[in-house]
This record gives structure tokens, sequence and C-alpha cells, in this order.
């Protein structure tokens, strides 16, 4: 079925979009201005204590191994730069929007999808297209914000989430069979709405389309590559990986083995 024609299908299901939060507008305004370095960013979040909390845990966290604790929304900005600050207050604002829904289905996606932006990161740093790291943990945050949309129309299916791994992705085809909709276009609608960078909205449209992601440009389709290794790294071997598999080797230069090392590397880190 045609993108387009899936997108028609999720605005005509009744399903809401979430506008976002004002601290996120904020924020959003800040970054618009080229000449706007940490100290202005952190000025438009100062009065948002869930941004500024959820940047110094991502500052904080194992993946980006601060050699000093950052102690303030302004350290934390400066560590993380623009994308990736973008991204965790992008994602924080879109969880504040879902209040009432089945929490522990909240709770799985968001973290699935913070292991998966961690994960899509790392192994973007170790590809050719390094330059895209940044943008890669912003559609990682953001491929699966369609989900919480579709569930908050149709929430009885919020049982499907009570899991992790492989089976949540699982939960995620089969609420599109029984919701009629398409989980991918809706993320591809909230982060147009959100007004995100194109190619990430772009890579977000594709994120389970390998063959729709081929036809993207360079940008884009690679993010949409990084997307998957994402998932693959978090989520083990899957029917989600099968069809990514060799275009990721021939144009990340990531094959089998690789992905297994940085899974080990992974684990290690978590463990820690």
């Amino acid at each position: 079925m045609d993108k387009d024609v899936l997108i028609e299908a999720v605005l005509a299901s009744g399903v809401v979009l979430p506008a976002p939060g004002p601290g996120f507008v904020r924020l959003q305004a800040a970054a618009a201005d080229e000449n706007a370095g940490p100290k202005e960013l952190a000025a438009a979040v100062s009065q948002d204590p869930a941004i500024t909390g959820a940047l110094l845990r991502v500052a904080n966290s194992p993946v980006f191994r601060p050699r000093s604790a950052p102690r303030s929304a302004l350290e934390a900005i400066s560590m993380l730069g623009r994308t990736r600050t973008m991204a965790t207050a992008a994602s924080t604002a879109l969880r504040s929007q879902f209040n009432g829904l089945d929490a522990t289905a909240v709770e799985a996606l968001w973290s699935a999808s913070a292991k998966a932006a961690e994960q899509s990161y790392a192994a973007c740093r170790q590809t050719p297209s390094k330059a895209l790291a940044d943008a890669a943990y912003l559609a990682a945050l953001m491929q699966d914000a369609g989900i919480a949309v579709v569930l908050k129309r149709n929430p009885e299916h919020a049982g499907l989430f009570h899991t992790q791994g492989e089976a949540l992705e699982a939960g995620a085809r089969a609420l599109d069979v029984l919701s009629g909709t398409d989980h991918a276009a809706a993320s591809y609608l909230v982060a147009r709405n959100w007004k995100l960078p194109p190619d990430v909205c772009d890579a977000i449209r594709a994120h389970h389309d390998p063959r729709g992601a081929r036809r993207l440009a360079d940008g884009p389709r690679r993010l949409a590559m990084l997307l998957a290794v994402g998932r693959r790294l978090r989520d083990g071997l899957s029917p989600d990986w099968i069809d990514w598999a060799e275009m990721v080797e021939a144009e990340l230069s990531l094959n089998e083995a690789e992905l297994e090392e940085l899974a080990s590397i992974a684990g290690h880190r978590e463990s820690q």
C-alpha cells in the first residue's frame, strides 16, 4: 500500500495529533536562531522541569560517557549539542501528552525508544556516515511516537505493549492490523507536525519499509537504515531485521559479526 494512502488512513481514523508543549516550543524557537548557543537554549527550557530533568539524565547516561557529570541544563546542553537536546526535549514533551494511557505500555514504549536511540547513535559512530549520529538519535527516539497516538484512540490494545524486545515490534504490527492504521505513518505525521527536520521525518516514515527507504535521498535513506540497526541491536535478530541486513552491510559497512560486537559492547555498558 502506498504510504500516502496510509497517511490518509491514519488521518481518517480519528487519531488526534498531539501539539508540542510550551517548553518544547520555546526551545524550538531558540534553536531556530543559528546564533543561539547553549546559554540561550538553557534559558528556553529553564521553566520546564521535566525537560531539564530529562536533559540531565541523558547527558549523564553511559552512552555519552561524560568526563564530569553535568549539573545544570546549560552543562547538559553544552555536552549533548543542539540536535540531541532537541531530541530529548521532543521525547519528553511528547510523553507528557499521554497521561492517562496505560502506564505499563507507555513506559515500555519510551524505554524501548530510548534504548533504540542510544543503539542507533552508537552504531552510527562506527560507520562512514557518523555525521548522521545526532539525527539518528532524534529519529530513533521519535520513530514509534505514532504507537502512542494510535493507542490513545484505541486504548483497549495497550496490553500488546506489556512486553519488550522483539515482542514489542510484534505488538506494533498487531496494533496496525487491529486499528486499521499504520504507526509509522502516524509517527511521520507527529514528526512533521512538530517541525522536525525533513530528513528525520522521511526516515521515520520509512522505518518499517526498506523498499520505500531505497527510494529516498542519501541522508534519509541512511537514517532509516540506522533506525533498523538500532532496533536490531536492541531486539536481536527478528523478522523486522531480515529485509534491512543486506542494504545495511552494503551501504553502512556493518555486517553481522560487527553488529554482534556492538551488541556485546552495549550490553557491557548497560551492566556498568
